[in-house]
């Protein structure tokens, strides 16, 4: 008898610890990275979660990954199938604005099109299953091309409707761009950069050394420049012209300056200068890890910002000019307005106007992180989502013109079309478009 009774209190105090522990679980943070999570937690999906859950998470991705591949009939192997649509449509006129992340090489985020100054409407969203991190752009002939972290890039026309969609064999963090003749390139998170027709037809994919998660670069001869395990340059047939290896894996987006080199940023808290040629200019500390992109001013000057809330400015030889300080992780890529004023967010929640010498012009707080990064329109406004699940319109001193509820955070780069039509992807996993 006494044995029985030990063995109930035993059990009813196992019970009692089980449930302690299930009553009470970590929440899960949002995150970027696993250095932001807690004892045995990693980043996934945005949010720190238990090792185990993740093992699940992931496999109920490959379940539905086999069910969409069984029910299209998207091929083995991640290289994914498009599914024909409507492709048609008239090339838009030339412009400045290159089809890419922030708006061409030197990553200032500036746009040719004025975008809505006073509150818009919603005119369509097109979901996705998933979260939309990277940043829609605008192909020659009026297509939104966009990627989404359910592994899908989506390619729609200007009223929403699906022109073509690609599978791909892991997650599209990387933005798009698209060269004068519309092929389109994107990096994928399965290691690989993938080259498209406007159609949507697979031209070709290379396999890289690492994922790509940022965003790729064109120069005027359509070379292609990503970041993986170090740095790459692509010819137009996806055959590699040289690969300038670095220590880790590489997030920053390289930009591209007109002085015939790339600037990015590392993991290891470096700035690094590499020719186009392949050839190392020179690298220099930061600090901190970087995880956003440089951008590059009209007289040269680059600038970029580091985890520990710092955006530097430096000269084209890599010697520090400025150093300014905000209270949070500087992850968002810094827009250049056309009065050399550098607009950027920080995780402080804060939106910062830094005039060229360094000195604060104005900041603007919001109730959320802040990594995506801003557009400025013609008129000087500034167009910047954030973590309070709103995307903000700004005018060029600063006032809010107006603030767009989401519904959840907002870390895509905004694009903006020729006619005023704002496009911008959301954690609720759908693109919206906005006049």
């Amino acid at each position: 008898m006494g044995t029985i009774l030990r063995a109930a209190a035993a059990l009813s105090l196992a019970m009692t610890v089980l449930s302690c522990g299930a009553s009470q679980p970590r929440p899960a943070a949002p995150c970027m990275s696993d250095r932001e999570c807690y004892g045995d937690r990693i980043c996934h999906e945005g949010r720190c979660r238990f090792l185990d859950e993740v093992r699940e998470a992931r496999a109920e991705e490959r379940r539905a990954h086999a069910a969409d591949a069984a029910g299209t009939g998207a091929p083995d192997g991640g290289t994914g199938a498009a599914v024909s649509g409507d492709a048609g449509g008239a090339a838009a006129p030339g412009q400045a604005e290159r089809p890419m992340f922030m708006g061409g090489g030197r990553r200032n985020g500036r746009t040719d099109h004025a975008g809505p100054g006073a509150e818009p409407t919603s005119r369509w969203v097109h979901r996705t299953r998933s979260r939309i991190f990277a940043s829609p752009v605008i192909t020659p002939d009026g297509s939104i091309v966009v990627g989404s972290l359910d592994r899908t890039l989506s390619s729609l026309s200007p009223d929403g409707r699906l022109r073509w969609r690609y599978t791909g064999g892991d997650k599209f963090y990387s933005t798009a761009a698209v060269a004068p003749d519309g092929t389109i390139y994107v990096g994928c998170d399965d290691h690989s950069v993938l080259a498209f027709t406007p159609a949507g037809q697979l031209r070709w994919r290379r396999e890289l050394g690492g994922s790509v998660d940022s965003n790729l670069v064109l120069d005027a001869a359509g070379r292609i420049y990503v970041a993986a395990d170090g740095l790459y340059a692509l010819d137009p047939d996806g055959g590699v012209r040289w690969h300038h290896a670095m220590a880790g894996h590489v997030r920053s987006s390289p930009a591209l300056h007109p002085d015939g080199f790339l600037v990015v940023g590392t993991a290891e808290g470096r700035v690094v200068a590499v020719g186009t040629d392949g050839r190392a200019r020179w690298e220099v500390a930061a600090g901190a890890s970087i995880d956003g992109g440089a951008s590059i001013g009209d007289d040269g000057t680059i600038y970029v910002g580091n985890d520990l809330g710092h955006v530097l400015a430096f000269a084209p030889d890599g010697t520090l000019i400025w150093r300014f300080e905000t209270g949070g992780d500087v992850r968002a890529t810094p827009a250049i307005a056309a009065d050399g004023t550098i607009v950027v967010g920080s995780y402080d929640r804060s939106i910062y106007a830094i005039a060229p010498d360094g000195q604060l012009r104005w900041r603007r707080e919001t109730s959320g992180r802040i990594r995506a990064s801003a557009r400025i329109d013609p008129e000087g406004r500034i167009y910047v989502g954030s973590q309070d699940d709103f995307l903000y319109a700004l005018s060029p001193s600063g006032e809010v013109l107006w603030r767009f509820n989401m519904g959840q955070d907002v870390d895509s780069t905004a694009a903006i079309g020729s006619d005023g039509t704002v496009y911008v992807g959301g954690d609720d996993g759908q693109l919206h478009a906005l006049r």
